[in-house]
Order: structure tokens, then sequence, then C-alpha cells
């Protein structure tokens, strides 16, 4: 509290027995309140403090000048007088491989240091069998976004060299700026973090994709066009399929380890979740094994997967229904409504030659992934409502006669 002491309040709030032990709290332990829109919050003090040094800046610098004096020391072994921002031997180069590997370690122990805090709720619903998948999806992401944005770099700034003193402290920039990255991710991560993740990984990579093949009209052709080999760079396309289907297997595993408070039914919900794993499953299929013509096999189980793909997501969307006993009546019309439109434009496509390949798989596509966002949305607000909100009510404190 600030200022002077206050006088003890007229007021109190009962907490439920299962948040005390939860959070092992004892009594008269201080605690935070903070105040928000519509609302307040309760912290554990302590928790505030380990917040802190968690996020002290050493977490970020330390490793950041090691990697840096690596990359001096490299660079002026080679006897580089300048440095080229992009391509072989480059800036790029150094911040993807020891940005990635520095990135990636930070991650790793400040998830497994979330998990073992006795405070964080979110955290006790990871499974250790959970952290390879979650690990290695978001170093997949991470190194996406690093070629992503070299990818930039190299059309913007083609030819750009430096001295090796600026090119020290490019990278040094570089990499101080995902250590942070990395580090917030991990000690903040939840399953709406995952969802968000998810939706941009697969949105940035098809625009990315779209825009680098621009020249060459992919679509004239289809969207698979843009991971052939006749594309631009389609390992954007394809990385994207990959990394998106990772980060959803560790989210589908997630999601339905926090649902077991919740008691669902064993059979509806467990087939749910078969149905999401396979749908990832099939998603890293079409991204594995491109759309190659030239090769019969490639083109014929790259088709397969993406049907499979499709299949799977009609399924779901007319026995959501039955595999989520007790929807709420809006997702369902909505859920209705989105699969009639996919059908129409199945009818359009196939049967009238309406739609062209490339407009079908974008319209249907589109309809598809707001689904599955939205049904994910849905999942995570039962949850917390379940598993996380608890109803208390405001007490006046009765004299003492």
């Amino acid at each position: 509290m600030e200022g002077s002491r206050m006088k003890e309040s007229d007021y109190h709030i009962d907490i439920p027995t299962k948040v005390v032990e939860y959070l092992n709290l004892k009594p008269n332990e201080p605690m935070n309140l903070i105040v928000e829109k519509d609302g307040i919050s309760l912290e554990k003090a302590d928790t505030a403090q380990s917040m802190s040094w968690d996020f002290s800046s050493l977490w970020s610098i330390v490793p950041t000048i090691l990697t840096s004096i690596i990359f001096f020391i490299y660079f002026s072994l080679e006897k580089r007088s300048s440095i080229k921002l992009t391509g072989n031997h480059s800036i790029a180069t150094a911040t993807i491989v020891l940005g990635l590997i520095s990135g990636t370690i930070l991650f790793t122990i400040f998830l497994i240091k979330a998990r073992k805090s006795s405070v964080n709720l979110t955290y006790r619903n990871i499974y250790w069998r959970n952290f390879p998948t979650i690990i290695i999806s978001f170093a997949a992401i991470l190194l996406i976004f690093l070629l992503g944005i070299f990818w930039v770099f190299v059309r913007v700034f083609m030819g750009v060299t430096f001295g090796i003193y600026t090119s020290t402290m490019i990278f040094l920039i570089f990499d101080l700026i995902i250590n942070t990255f990395m580090i917030n991710i991990a000690d903040n991560i939840t399953p709406t973090v995952l969802v968000d993740l998810l939706a941009v990984t697969i949105i940035g990579g098809l625009i990315i994709s779209m825009l680098a093949n621009s020249n060459r009209h992919w679509w004239r052709h289809n969207i698979s066009f843009l991971g052939t080999a006749k594309a631009t760079d389609s390992w954007q396309f394809n990385l994207t399929f990959i990394f998106a289907a990772l980060l959803m297997v560790a989210l589908v595993d997630y999601l339905f380890v926090s649902i077991k408070p919740l008691h669902r039914p064993k059979v509806p919900t467990f087939i749910l979740r078969v149905l999401l794993t396979l749908m990832a499953l099939d998603a890293l299929g079409v991204g594995l094994i491109a759309n190659n013509r030239k090769i019969p096999w490639m083109h014929v189980w790259h088709d397969r997967f993406a049907w499979a793909m499709a299949f799977d997501i009609i399924i779901l969307i007319f026995s959501i229904k039955w595999l989520w006993p007790g929807i709420s009546r809006r997702f369902l019309r909505a859920s209705n409504l989105m699969g009639i439109m996919i059908i129409i434009a199945s009818v359009l496509f196939k049967n009238i030659h309406y739609f062209s390949l490339t407009a079908y798989e974008i319209f249907a596509s589109a309809l598809a992934f707001s689904w599955i966002m939205m049904l994910f949305q849905y999942i995570l607000k039962e949850i917390n409502q379940g598993t996380h909100q608890f109803i208390v009510k405001v007490k006046i404190n009765k004299p003492i006669k």
C-alpha cells in the first residue's frame, strides 16, 4: 500500500478453499490488489518480486553479449573487412543460427521454470510430454519469422555491407530482441497465446508466399502451387503448414489436458480430440509433401492429405453438436452456416464450374480456418469459466458489539 497506513476495510471477500490450496496461501499473507477495468485482481506479493527478477535485463543481455563475442571472433578470424547484411556469411545468417540457438535455450529454461512455479495454474496444465512439441513449435515459429524478416531485407537492402564493429552492433540488437521476446513468451504462455500464434503463423506465412509469387501469377494455378518447385521460395508455404501443424498438435494436447477438470463426456471428447489431431497431422502431410506432378507419388499423397484435411473439417463442423454436448446455440448457428457455405462453394466449383480452383480453395480454406479458430476460442472460454473463474461476493464486516 502507498502513503500512510490505511485503516482496516469495512468490506471483505471470501476466497474459495480450492483457490487457497492452489496458491498455497497462508493466513494474513499480504497480497497485491490491482484495480483493473470493471474489476480487481489479487496477486501474491512474492510473485511480483520473482517476476521482476525473472525479467532482469541480465537474462537477455548476458547471452546476447556471449553470442556477439562469438560473432565478432568468427568474422575476425575470417579477416572480413566488410560483412553483408544478407546472404552467405552475413549478419542475417549469424542472427538466424545464433539467435535461434540462444532464443530456444532461453525459451526452454523459462518454460521449465514457469512449469515448476507453485502459483501458476496455467502451467500446471502442461504435461512434460507437451514440452518437446511446444519447444519445437516455438523454435520453428522463430525460425520462419527470422527467415521472413531477412527475406524482406534481401529485397529492400540488396548488397548492403557494414564494417565488423557496426555489424557486431547490428547483430547484438537483433539477438537482444530475439532473447527478450522468447523469454517473455515462455513466461506468459497460455492457450490464448498459442491460438493467436497459430493464426499469425498461418496468415503470415500464406501472405508472404502469395506476395513472393505475385509475379508468377500463382492464382492461375491453385494455392498448392505456392509449395511447388515452380514457385518462388516455396519453402515459406511448406514450412507454414509444417509449423502450424506442430503448433496445433501442442495446442490440442494443451487444451484437452485443461478440459479434464470440466468432466466432459469421455467418448465425444476423445473423438473430438482425435479429429483435431488428425487434421493437424493432415496439414503436416501437406507441408512435408509438395504437390510435385513430376513425381507421381508426391502429387497423389499431397492431394490425399489435402482432401483428408477438408473431409475432417466437414465432419467436425456438422458433428460438433454431438462432440461437445451443450454447446451454445449461437455457435451451432454460426457453425451450420459456415458448413452450408462450404458445401455451396463445393457445388459452385465442382458441378456448376463457377468457382475456379484457386477461388474455391481460398473461400473454403478461409471458412474452415475461421471455424477452427472459433472452436478453439469457445473451448478456451469454457475452460476459463470452469476452472479459473469463481463466484465470490463482497461482504461487509459485522460490527463488534
